[in-house]
């Protein structure tokens, strides 16, 4: 995962809220790189915000809880999963318009 802004040419854009090495941002990490990879969108590459980093990036997209999966599709509509990210289905159907 990347630390590097996202690119505005990239949609739809995944971005990854974490809160350091807490073991739930731990298991959201795994959980997102396994479920891209199972779905085979390897191209997809999420961008990470550690929010003890980066406190105002949570306050920018409306982020209160971590970890956070936040997704831009191409029209510009934002959607947000909160939670580890371990409940399959609802990530998949999350991410189902990324292919």
């Amino acid at each position: 995962m990347s630390n590097h802004q996202p690119s505005e040419t990239t949609m739809p854009m995944l971005i990854l809220f974490i809160t350091g090495t807490a073991p739930r941002s731990q298991r959201a990490r795994s959980n997102l790189g396994k479920m891209l990879d199972r779905l085979n969108l390897n191209d997809v590459k999420p961008f990470e915000v550690d929010l003890l980093e980066q406190p105002d990036q949570g306050i920018e997209h409306g982020i209160f809880a971590t970890p956070s999966l936040l997704k831009f599709d191409s029209s510009g509509e934002v959607s947000i999963l909160y939670g580890d990210l371990s409940v399959e289905e609802r990530l998949q159907k999350f991410l189902s318009d990324l292919d």
